[in-house]
């Protein structure tokens, strides 16, 4: 849009003051030579007149023939003599009637007289006699001005042409690649079925074809693979409920069994139940990926849950709650309880455990915050934490503890489900602070 107005408001200017300035000095040049005609042609006839009769010179100059616009003037025997009042030494420039009377030569000069400009034409006579003729441009200038106004229009005219121009040579050429943006934008963000329109722009039809060719193949793939992970999952349940009950069977009767063997039934235990919620967590997430994630609302005491938790962590932290804030809200039990569980563990395993515990009301919405005492989370990893399978400098390292990285980012889909957020923030001097932020929707 700028070049186009740039070049729509140079090329306008550029010819309208090469006009103007061409108009003018040929109009100018035209004004003058007319006037040095007529002017020769008075100066002749007056010479001659005044060779006839001498004494009659106020009658030679009313005698001559000139325009509206214009007035003579004598200097004869070092007399002035005017056609009027105003036609005299004081209305012309005196350098102008030096030239003329002591250089004896004709000489002409544009010059101001007031507001008004004038061409002043002086023409020597017999002796130390001269003729002057003063001319008004007042018509040309006036012309002047109004073709200047003119061309200063069209140049406007043709700068907002030309703005509208590029207007809607940018809008047609930036639409499609805005389009484009916005499409790949909400794809990135998971609405996979965000598609192009391939018979709106004729040019960039092959474009949106391939690039919903494209988006129809990545979320081809996306469902396989998330069908894939679902399928897995349940068959996975059926063995693992098997292998569960096994282990408990096997608990029971744990008395009976060696030390050996009891150690190695705990980290068959402990290896079984790391399984199962890895299991677990999969199939939470095949639901959000297959969009048939629900909520079921119902009365939750946050702060019975909040406590509730941290201590079946072992957690002894404080929980910091005001003495007459009502804990109790609509939610998904089970979402809730499993998002306080995991922001919980993440803690206990990563963090040295949780330091402080609080929840609090923030306008409309309720915030649970759980502080750890780790080193604190990088400000450019605080949102890659929420990704799928994100497990930082954990991963690479086998443990009891770890598991796919799934534990934050089913938080961060749980919380958006219910119409909530999740946020990292520093807790100084070391530490962070994971804060869960629900609607406050009441019984």
């Amino acid at each position: 849009m700028a070049s186009f107005a740039l070049v729509g408001l140079a090329i306008p200017a550029s010819l309208s003051v090469l006009t103007y300035y061409w108009a003018r000095t040929y109009l100018l040049d035209q004004r003058q030579t007319s006037a040095l005609h007529q002017a020769e042609a008075n100066a002749t006839l007056t010479g001659t007149l005044l060779d006839a009769s001498p004494a009659n010179v106020t009658r030679i100059l009313s005698s001559l023939q000139t325009p509206s616009t214009s007035e003579g003037a004598l200097l004869y025997n070092g007399q002035w003599f005017g056609e009027s009042a105003v036609a005299g030494p004081d209305a012309m420039p005196a350098g102008l009637i030096r030239a003329v009377v002591d250089g004896r030569q004709a000489a002409r000069q544009r010059y101001h007289q007031g507001r008004a400009q004038e061409l002043a034409i002086g023409i020597p006579l017999r002796g130390g006699d001269a003729y002057f003729q003063i001319f008004s441009l007042a018509d040309l200038t006036s012309t002047l001005r109004t073709l200047r106004d003119s061309l200063a229009a069209g140049s406007l005219l043709g700068f907002a042409v030309s703005l509208a121009l590029g207007a809607w040579a940018a809008r047609r050429v930036l639409t499609p690649a805005r389009d484009i943006g916005q499409a790949a934008a909400s794809i990135a963000a998971g609405q996979l079925d965000a598609r192009l329109d391939a018979e709106g722009d004729r040019e960039l039809a092959e474009l949106a074809t391939g690039f919903n060719a494209m988006v129809d193949s990545l979320q081809a793939r996306i469902e396989r693979d998330s069908r894939f992970a679902s399928d897995v999952s349940h068959e996975l349940r059926s063995p693992l409920t098997t292998l569960s009950s096994a282990v408990q069977v096997m608990q029971n009767r744990r008395h009976e069994l060696s030390a050996r063997s009891a150690r190695a039934l705990d980290l068959l235990g402990d290896e079984v139940g790391r399984f199962e919620r890895l299991v677990e967590d999969l199939l939470e997430i095949s639901r959000y990926d297959a969009g048939v994630a629900r909520m079921e609302l119902e009365p939750v005491d946050v702060m019975a849950l909040l406590k509730g938790l941290l201590s079946e962590a072992d957690q002894v932290a404080p929980v910091d709650c005001g003495t007459d804030m009502n804990t109790v809200i609509l939610a998904d039990r089970r979402r809730l309880e499993q998002t306080v569980r995991n922001v919980v563990r993440n803690a206990v395993v990563h963090a040295g455990g949780v330091s402080r515990a609080s929840i609090s009301t923030a306008g409309p919405d309720t915030e649970i915050a759980i502080e750890d005492q780790g080193p604190g989370i990088a400000h450019d990893d605080a949102g890659m934490i929420f990704e799928r399978f994100a497990r930082g400098k954990a991963a690479g390292r086998r443990s009891s503890g770890q598991g796919l990285g799934l534990g934050l980012s089913l938080v961060l889909e749980h919380m958006r489900l219910q119409g909530g957020s999740v946020r990292v923030e520093p807790v100084h001097p070391h530490g962070s602070r994971f804060v869960l932020r629900l609607p406050t929707r009441r019984p």
